[in-house]
């Protein structure tokens, strides 16, 4: 079910085809009644030594952020979904021309419009970064709002769903994507430090026509999933007149319940403006195999023909014992900073609290264009992606750990701008603690390592300790301190900030 946390209950996920939509239809007969809108509102004051993380030059400030929020969840015969929208008023005390209101929140709901046969989809999100990176991983620093990129997407898809019995299921539907990111304030652009540009605003328009079928249990052990997918571009830079078109058949064959061997052919044609241009016209294939451990844990291995490159794929959810859980992914693709925001849409589900988490694994996701770690291009590029998440659960504590290798290479330039190759590594802990049934402790550590071209090399470490606690009913307050220790190999020094933030947050 869409919003619910972990992978949808559905017999049809045709995100797992790779297209939009892994919201499915509810199953015959499948109806309830529940409606959930909380409205809330928060305000905090974060005082620092340091606002802009400066290394010779540093000021302190307050910050007075006001949040009101707005949390609805959905859960009918004709209508399900989530939405958590949640926007931010930044006022600056020493420097009013900073003030800023900062988008952010992420919504998906689908609407049964004819039972069984037709239905809705429509999904958004939004979200802030830094455009040049070099900031705590998942962090929101207190940048200038010239250097902040607002990253705003949203898509909508009717389709129609049909299903053959335990034959087959089948999809065709239509899908509407848009896409901005934009520099805030009149910033005309982002620039290195040697002063070429490598971001500017940029925007799309995509429209997406689809084709999906999949077969049902009357094959037995054999599972064939199709797809036809064509999606015409309308934007800038890289964007301009570009597609990108995909035809696939992917089989599963069951050699045991807990051994799957997979197959992939199909073909692709991709186009891309820039410099140089990008244009692709080739077969494309697969060969792996997937590993059933449990209902809860999953191994899937491949080696992937695709976007004109072979490159492995992991995508793992392992649970170890009752307490534990594991997630490992490594994948390669082509695409732009717009895409990518996309993509999150139409790969992700989201949990009761509105966070997007992997429609497949159940993953918690931290979204790419909510990362000030790597700086934000304009250009294509092809982006390898490491990831391992281990997670435990206990009755008062909730531990993780996440370890994170990213690279991005340019491959074809918008014009006007320079691609920058960045490699990133990150490395993360966070704890959390009920101290009582009202007041729980969270405390954060990360380092990263950040190289890019243009930019040198940047290092980071940060932790962070916080007090959460309940007042009232819907009344609760929080007290966090943090500390960012930042290196930069353009800047003598190091850039060391300490944040002292106190908030309240009242649920009506």
């Amino acid at each position: 079910m869409l919003g619910a946390a972990g992978r949808p209950s559905s017999a049809f996920l045709p995100g797992a085809l790779g297209f939009p939509f892994n919201a499915a239809a509810p199953q015959p007969g499948a109806a309830g009644r529940a409606y959930n809108i909380q409205p809330s509102l928060a305000g905090q004051v974060l005082g620092t030594d340091n606002v802009r993380q400066s290394t010779n030059n540093a000021r302190s400030d307050l910050v007075t952020t006001l949040t009101p929020g707005l949390l609805v969840s959905i859960d009918t015969a004709r209508l399900q979904g989530i939405l958590n929208y949640a926007p931010s008023i930044q006022i600056f005390a020493s420097d009013s021309s900073q003030t800023r209101i900062l988008q952010n929140g992420s919504g998906q709901f689908i609407a049964t419009l004819v039972p069984d046969a037709v239905f809705l989809d429509v999904r958004g999100a939004a979200a802030t970064q830094s455009a040049s990176g070099g900031f705590a991983p998942q962090s929101s620093p207190t940048i200038d709002r010239q250097g902040l990129v607002q990253t705003t997407s949203f898509q909508i898809s009717p389709y129609i769903l049909r299903r053959f019995g335990d034959l087959a299921t089948a999809q065709l539907g239509y899908g509407y994507q848009s896409v901005r990111q934009e520099l805030g304030g009149n910033a005309s652009g982002a620039f290195t430090p040697t002063g070429q540009q490598f971001f500017t605003d940029n925007h799309f328009v995509a429209h997406a026509f689809y084709a999906l079928a999949r077969t049902g249990p009357s094959f037995g052990r054999l599972a064939l999933d199709g797809r036809v997918i064509s999606t015409e571009y309308e934007g800038t830079g890289v964007l301009q007149n570009a597609h990108r078109r995909v035809a696939a058949v992917e089989a599963r064959y069951a050699v045991t319940r807990q051994v799957s061997l997979l197959a992939e052919v199909g073909y692709e044609m991709q186009r891309y403006s820039g410099n140089p241009r990008f244009v692709l016209s080739e077969p494309i294939w697969a060969l792996g195999t997937r590993l059933t451990l449990s209902d809860e844990s999953s191994v899937t291995l491949k080696y992937v023909r695709r976007n004109g490159f072979e490159s492995p794929s992991v995508a793992a959810a392992i649970a170890l014992g009752g307490r534990t859980r594991l997630f490992a992914n490594y994948s390669e693709q082509l695409s732009t900073g717009a895409q990518r925001a996309a993509d999150l849409l139409t790969t992700t589900t989201l949990d009761a609290l509105g966070n997007p988490v992997d429609s497949r694994s159940g993953e918690p996701i931290a979204p790419s264009i909510g990362d000030s770690f790597q700086g934000t291009q304009s250009s294509l590029q092809r982006v390898r992606r490491a990831s391992v998440t281990l997670s435990q659960t206990w009755p008062r504590d909730v531990v993780s750990l996440t370890a994170l290798s990213e690279q991005r290479r340019p491959i074809a330039v918008a014009a006007g701008t320079v691609g920058i190759e960045q490699r990133a590594t990150s490395i993360s802990v966070a704890w959390s603690h009920s101290l009582t049934p009202t007041t729980t402790s969270i405390a954060t550590m990360q380092y990263g390592r950040l190289e890019r071209s243009g930019f040198g090399s940047s290092d980071i470490y940060g932790a962070t300790a916080a007090l959460v606690t309940q007042l009232t009913p819907g009344l609760s307050a929080f007290l966090q301190y943090g500390l960012t220790n930042r290196g930069d190999q353009f800047a003598p020094g190091r850039a060391i900030q300490n944040v002292l933030l106190i908030g309240m947050r009242q649920n009506f």
